[in-house]
């Protein structure tokens, strides 16, 4: 039984495993610490390549999103990838959707350049055999986010309308494993379920079998959009810091890093500073759950587009507690201006000249 003792042990494993296997992109990942101590962001970006899955969770967060005429491509993500790398960015995700669906994921990998990028998936486990497992590793992928949000069986069926799925995905986190992919335990909590035995059970579970736990704390966005009684409160927030503190592999979005520096060491909604998330339509987001578009990949650089989301106050400064899941305020006042429209919502609409740093003009 292997059991993780904290998370400077965690990291120190991952960086030696990356020194190995892509010097380059640990290179990047090392000029971080002063990438951000110079205000500069250093996002993991997120691709919503497809929307296509196998599942109907009743969590979903991509339910309400817009169709247009241009979607990405690979040529799309070649592009990017040059972006992302000149800007010295180092970590890249692919999500759906479900990602094992897409017919064409390896040139979809190969777009994203494994040479000079992390490069992790977010799946939900059930296509992920031992064969698969092994292909991933071989075309450059790095990591995979397999969705469980329940240790119990019964639980898991009812929030995926899934019967079979749960043993699948658990199958799945040991074939990953196996394949020598970093294996990631991704399980969504709101307030109802967040302080129950079965999330202590799943953290001691990851804890045991060297697995990482995502905790993703629940919006009232996509099917639970303008259900703000899913959102956890901040007794639940310290339940799961708690679990961090007995079980490290614990690890949510506002909790600090290894080596976190200035601006960073209580930990920080992580909106364009740490993550971005460009949606199938080339919108870009603050945050994969944040469905406000800071611009459009297709019309403006990359660059451009995180200066544009660094203008907008709220994103401008490290916020010590998540912004679209726990910041009641900001949820009243700018991610409802989002309901019962399409998706993503461009941010003129949503913020006014107040709400920026420099004022257009």
């Amino acid at each position: 039984m292997e059991i993780i003792i904290n998370r400077k042990e965690i990291e120190i494993s991952r960086r030696e495993k990356m020194k190995r296997e892509k010097p380059y992109v640990l290179e990047k990942l090392l000029k971080y610490k002063n990438k951000r101590e110079k205000g500069e962001c250093t996002p993991v970006i997120e691709f919503i390549f497809d929307y296509k899955c196998n599942m109907k969770c009743l969590h979903c967060a991509n339910a309400k999103f817009a169709q247009k005429e241009r979607s990405l491509t690979v040529e799309d993500i070649k592009n990017i990838s040059k972006q992302a790398d000149e800007l010295g960015l180092a970590q890249f995700s692919l999500s759906g959707g479900e990602p094992l669906l897409f017919d064409n994921l390896e040139d979809i990998v190969k777009a994203m350049n494994p040479e000079k990028f992390q490069i992790s998936i977010s799946t939900n486990g059930t296509l992920l055999t031992k064969e698969k497992a092994i292909y991933l590793k071989s075309i450059g992928v790095d990591k995979v986010k397999i969705s469980v949000d329940s240790i119990d069986e019964s639980v898991y069926a009812k929030t995926r309308l899934d019967e079979d799925g749960y043993q699948k995905a658990i199958n799945a986190l040991f074939n990953a494993k196996n394949a020598g992919l970093q294996v990631v335990v991704q399980t969504v909590v709101s307030h109802q379920t967040c302080r129950t035995k079965e999330t202590e059970k799943l953290a001691k579970f990851c804890n045991e079998n060297g697995f990482s736990l995502d905790v993703v704390i629940a919006r009232a966005v996509g099917r639970w959009e303008g259900k703000t009684e899913v959102l956890i409160d901040e007794e639940d927030a310290n339940y799961i810091l708690d679990l961090h503190k007995k079980y490290p592999v614990v690890h949510r979005d506002t909790f600090p890093t290894y080596e976190s520096d200035k601006g960073y060491k209580k930990g920080c909604c992580g909106t364009v500073r740490s993550i971005l998330c460009i949606t199938k339509h080339g919108d870009v987001m603050p945050c994969v759950l944040m469905h406000i578009s800071i611009g459009n990949i297709f019309e403006e650089s990359l660059k451009e587009i995180m200066e544009n989301g660094m203008n907008i106050k709220y994103f401008a400064v490290p916020n010590n507690i998540c912004l679209s899941g726990e910041d009641r305020e900001f949820i009243n006042k700018y991610m409802s201006k989002c309901y019962g429209k399409d998706l993503p919502v461009d941010w003129r609409e949503v913020f006014s000249e107040d709400d920026l740093v420099k004022q257009k003009g």
